[in-house]
């Protein structure tokens, strides 16, 4: 047998007559069992498996098992129920939002900045994580809607760099300035999974792009408004700085980037038990490293003593 990887050869077993092989050979058609070719044959069970021992070290042989597996977007479901239940105790019930949702009265206005600051460290390096998955080898379909979504991030740290104009802060200066270590930390890990677990860095899409508080709805009665924008609006934060993050809050809402997971998901065909039970333990990771993103943002701008950037002078 001729095969991409060369010639399979394969002899009749000791005691074989060569009508009874060649017989046995024309039923290695891919539908029959070893249990089958051996009630159809009549031949030994022994026999029939030396026969098609070469088959199955060459890999042209599958078990016939049931693989026990989930369609990707019932994988999903259940795996957002987990990130839905960390986001909540450990994003918004943790200090950054808990400070933002209930008294932004009482914070230093930089640490509003500053939010603004490590997300725009945050989308500048966006390409360390969104580049790499495009290599996924699953599907050149998901690979298709992956390169789709990476031309629509594109270029949005520009659009939150407009925010900077009324601080002083230039493109030049944050480019040599810093990101925070909490920062640094969720880029890196974000990083490593698109390299090494492609669909898991898929699931955490939705998250990272979502909303974050999808039940408020702007003045237009169409773009959700998240509730670091609400804030700034109630302590009445200066215009020029808060609506370039808004433009950047509606860019992401008309593209309904926070769908994009399950946009992916739906076209996965399914997912093994033993990758289910790893990513829901990644879940936990994942989110202890986003609410640390947050939660080093107050610590370290809430210090008014502390200068905005990060240079390489501290």
């Amino acid at each position: 047998m001729h095969t991409p990887g060369g010639v399979l050869e394969v002899e009749a077993p000791e005691g074989m007559g060569q009508r009874d092989f060649l017989r046995l050979l024309r039923l290695l058609d891919g539908s029959r069992t070893i249990d089958d070719l051996e009630r159809e044959t009549g031949l030994d069970g022994e026999a029939v498996r030396e026969v098609v021992e070469p088959a199955v070290v060459w890999g042209l042989v599958d078990d016939g098992a049931v693989p026990a597996a989930s369609s990707g977007l019932a994988v999903l479901s259940r795996l957002e129920d987990v990130l839905n239940r960390l986001l909540e105790d450990l994003v918004f019930a943790g200090p950054f939002w808990r400070e933002v949702l209930e008294r932004p009265e009482a914070l230093h206005r930089n640490v509003f900045f500053g939010f603004g600051l490590e997300n725009w460290f945050f989308l500048f390096r966006e390409n360390e994580f969104d580049s790499a998955v495009l290599a996924l080898a699953e599907s050149a379909e998901l690979r298709a809607m992956l390169n789709d979504f990476y031309q629509e991030e594109h270029r949005h740290d520009d659009i939150v760099l407009r925010a900077f104009q009324p601080l002083g802060v230039t493109r030049d200066d944050l480019l040599r300035a810093r990101p925070l270590p909490t920062t640094t930390a969720l880029i890196k890990t974000l990083s490593w999974w698109a390299r090494t677990d492609p669909l898991f860095f898929v699931a955490t899409i939705g998250v990272l792009e979502g909303r974050l508080d999808s039940d408020s709805d702007g003045p237009d009665g169409r773009i959700a408004y998240d509730s670091f924008l609400a804030a700034c609006d109630r302590i009445g934060l200066d215009p020029a700085f808060v609506e370039p993050m808004r433009a950047h809050a509606r860019v992401n809402a008309g593209h309904d980037h926070g769908s994009v997971s399950r946009e992916l998901f739906a076209r996965v065909p399914g997912v093994d038990a033993e990758t289910e039970r790893r990513w829901h333990d990644k879940a936990h990771l994942f989110m202890e490293a986003y609410a640390a993103f947050f939660n080093g943002i107050l610590e370290h701008y809430s210090d008014p003593r502390r200068p905005l950037l990060r240079t390489g002078d501290i």
